[in-house]
This record gives C-alpha cells, structure tokens and sequence, in this order.
C-alpha cells in the first residue's frame, strides 16, 4: 500500500515537471515570436558614404557651466516698512532704479524742523555780523557754531533718508525677491538677488598638457547644446596657478551675452580648442558607429550586403570620428538606416 502511494506521488510530481517544463518552453517560444528579427533576405533601404583619406579638424571640448558676471545681494542699511516695492522676480532694472522704498516720515519732518532751525541761526548771525556795537565776540561764535551744526544736522537726516530708498547697484536681472509691500525689513537681512548677466563667466578643466593654449585675453570659440548652431567667443579673463589633485587647472571665460540666442545662468557651456588637422586621415559621420565606446563598429556595404566589422577609432569633432583602424580608403559605410540591418542583410543604397 506505502508502496503504491510513492508511486502515486512521484507520478504526480513528474506530471507537475513535465507540465512546467512544456509551459515554459511555450512562453519562451511565445516571447522569442515576438521580438523583431531583421530578415536577410530582404533589402533594407540604407544611406551611405564612401571613405576618403582628408585632412581631420581636430576640437578638443572643454565642458563647464555658465555663471553670472556679477552678483549681489540686496539688504537694507536700516529698519522701516515697506511703501513702495519696485521690483518682482524676473524684472530687468537698470543701475539706479527703485528696489524699494521704506517709511521715511518721520525723518523728513525732522529735516523740515532743521531746515528751519537753519534758517532762523542764519538770520541771528546776519544781524549780529550787521551790528555796529553791541555783540560781543561769544555771541558772535555762538551764533556761527548754530549754523554750522544744523548744517551738520541736515546733512545727517540726508544721508538717513536716502537709506530709506533702496535701488539696484548696477544693472541686470532679479532673481529673488524676499519681502512684500507693509513687511518690516532689518539692516543686513537680504531683500533681493541681482544678477548680471550681460556678460557670463564659464569655468572650465582643462588637463595640464593643454594648459599652454590659454592665456589671459586669447579669444576661443564657445559652444552649448542649447543653441547647437550658434558660436560664441569667450575671452580668458583666469588661469589658476595650481592643479588640483587630478593635474587640472580652473580657466575661466567672459563671454558676451545676446537677444537672439540669449543666454542665462546655469547652461553647460564647452571651449572649443582646436589643434593641426590630421593629414590624410580616414573618417567617417558620428551617425555610422554603432556597438558601444569600448567595442566601436560599423556596417559596410560589400556586393549589396550590408558586413558589420569592428574598428578602432581616434580622435573626434562635432560630426565625424577618426578611425585609426578597421577601414580602407573607397569602403563604403552605411550611415543611416542601421535599424533594420543585420550582418547578412541584402541592402539597396540611396
């Protein structure tokens, strides 16, 4: 009876297995049915250049970002309410104008009040410096020193109220703002960030063995994805005298901002340094390579089949890579319409 059982058990089992097994397969098949499989023996409509040994422009990128020119910010020299605010997030100002203006109403009355003690010491001093007799040398210096401390006194409640008004120191962007009309502000406590941003500053690495191509006002090209076709110039305004730890040195550039492909704080930016072409060097278009950086290849067109082959390559540009080795001059390699191909697949060139 035990016996019968075991076999009961095991028979079961097997089934379970056998059944898994054959659903497995089945899903396996299923999934591998699915996934797309170029077929050789169909032509794939391709695009493709012929090799030529040409000189090869060299530019060494140098990637950084762009920061401000100037920056500031904003604080108030003394305490008062908030009347009038001048500016908001994103406002373009000019050096001067108005960031905010403070309560300053009871110091124009004071300096009403020494306008006409002023006055008043003034007219004393006029009558005792007309009078034949009768002023005496103490009056008369009394009377000069009153003048001259409520001059004093004016020019005190000036300067005070001229803190009151609060303005850009030079002109640009802001870009925070950090109180409202009625807040109560405190000398130090920051009211604003202002931005320059007519000119940027891009600070870049740049290896030791490059570091004798910059020098303090050399012009350089500079470039960022954003507007990929535009060409900025950049002016070496820095070179740092140390390295870091890894023998880079810190150079930056000033470079001049515009309204067609304006620029703004915070953009990769690269410094393109170009070196002596390569001389009959074998090139081909960034859009042939395909594999990845540590094993580059290629299709090419023999007899209408497109052939994959690996190469090696060297330097690059915007838009052509070197190949150091596995080309020859007059091969012809595809460089558009790589998805549908295979090694084998039967092509047709246009």
């Amino acid at each position: 009876m035990k016996n019968s059982t075991k076999i009961i058990v095991i028979t079961v089992l097997a089934c379970i297995v056998i059944f898994t097994a054959l659903k497995l397969l089945s899903n396996k098949k299923e999934v591998t049915d699915r996934v797309y499989h170029p077929d050789i023996n169909t032509k794939a409509v391709v695009q493709a250049d012929t090799v030529k040994g040409a000189a090869f422009k060299i530019a060494i990128p140098f990637l950084g970002s762009f920061s401000p020119s100037r920056e500031v910010t904003i604080a108030s020299e003394t305490s008062g309410k908030v009347i009038t605010v001048g500016i908001k997030e994103g406002s373009i100002v000019q050096a001067g104008s108005l960031v905010a203006h403070l309560d300053d109403g009871i110091l124009r009355a004071q300096l009403s009040s020494a306008m006409a003690s002023l006055e008043n010491n003034q007219n004393t001093l006029k009558r005792y410096e007309a009078a034949p007799t009768g002023v005496t040398k103490l009056q008369m210096d009394n009377a000069r020193t009153q003048v001259i401390t409520s001059q004093a006194q004016i020019e005190q409640l000036n300067r005070q109220i001229k803190q009151y008004t609060i303005t850009a120191p030079f002109a640009g962007v802001i870009t925070t703002r950090n109180f409202e009309l009625g807040a109560i502000v405190s000398p130090g406590n920051p009211m604003a960030t202002l931005i320059d941003i007519s000119t940027l500053k891009l600070e870049v690495s740049v290896p030791e063995k490059y570091i004798p191509e910059f020098r303090n006002g050399v012009e350089m090209d500079v470039k960022t994805d954003v507007y990929p076709d535009a060409v900025f110039k950049g002016v070496v305004s820095y070179v740092s005298s140390n390295a870091d730890a890894s023998h880079n040195y810190t150079v930056k550039f000033l470079v001049s901002n515009n309204e067609k492909t304006p620029l703004r704080s915070g953009m990769y930016g690269s410094v393109m340094l170009g070196t002596s072409p390569l001389q009959n060097a074998i090139s081909i278009p960034r859009s042939a390579l395909i594999g990845s950086s540590q094993k580059p290849q290629v299709y090419v067109a023999e007899d209408g089949t497109a052939r994959l082959r690996n190469i090696e390559i060297g330097a690059s540009n915007d838009t052509r890579i070197q190949v150091a080795k596995g080309l020859n001059i007059n091969d012809i390699v595809i460089t558009g319409g790589l998805v549908n191909l295979a090694d084998g697949t039967k092509v047709e060139i246009k």
